[in-house]
């Protein structure tokens, strides 16, 4: 009767060990595994977060390449957007005329002109901006980029549908992921400004450096940066 009391209490330690050991180990968090798609558009590989209802896609697949990527936010239900709705990603040479160009303007002397890329023989490249535009720098950094950007406020068309648009690029080492999107209704009495949720959207942003690997998978979609001459919007 002893010997079985005895030979009970082992299977209870050991029982109580084993238990103890399983617990501490699921204490022990593992390395955290990013579920995010690797993005290519153009010469820029990057990852980006899927934040308030909205989704990163590259449109048009199977041309070669892609034109451009997307991010769409939802214009219904809790995390509708009254403002953003959908904007493009582009990817360029991040040099003085490739950002120039995406963000319309050039900075000097501290102030921002308008930047045309493509001026006729009578006309310069840079101009002064409408005073109403009230052109406005925008600072922000992410993981591994240095952010430059700027709002503009819309003083042609339909007073009604004038936005506040915001002008950015993503400076990661050669390049730049750049776009564009409004942020505001100049109309709307409250005041209502979203620029906080597209910011919050860009920081997610962190580029992968290319490797053998990533270059040689089929899988990975691909787009160039547009060209914005003649795109008013």
């Amino acid at each position: 009767m002893n010997k079985q009391v005895v030979l009970f209490g082992r299977f209870v330690g050991v029982a109580l060990l084993f238990s103890l050991v399983a617990h501490a180990t699921a204490q022990v968090p593992g390395p955290a595994i990013s579920t995010e798609a690797i993005i290519t558009i153009g010469a820029c590989k990057f990852t980006i977060a899927n934040m308030f209802g909205g989704k990163f896609m590259v449109l048009h697949p199977e041309q070669t390449p892609p034109q451009q990527g997307v991010y769409d936010l939802p214009d219904t239900g809790p995390h509708a957007s009254s403002v953003i709705g959908t904007f493009g990603l582009f990817c360029v040479d991040a040099n003085d005329e490739g950002i120039g160009a995406m963000l319309n303007a050039k900075q000097v002397d501290g102030k921002w002109l308008m930047y045309n890329p493509w001026p006729s023989p009578n006309e310069p490249e840079l101009t002064s901006f409408d005073p109403g535009a009230h052109p406005q720098t925008v600072q922000f950094t992410g993981g591994n980029w240095t952010g430059t950007g700027l709002t503009v406020d819309e003083t042609s068309g339909d007073e009604k549908h004038r936005a506040r648009m915001f002008y950015f690029c993503l400076v990661h080492q050669t390049h730049a992921l750049c776009g564009k999107s409004p942020v505001q209704w100049l109309a709307d009495t409250g005041e209502h400004n979203e620029l906080w949720k597209i910011r919050a959207i860009l920081q997610s942003v962190k580029f992968v450096d290319a490797s053998p690997l990533l270059e040689s998978d089929p899988a990975i979609g691909s787009a160039s940066a547009p060209s914005n001459r003649g795109n008013d919007d």
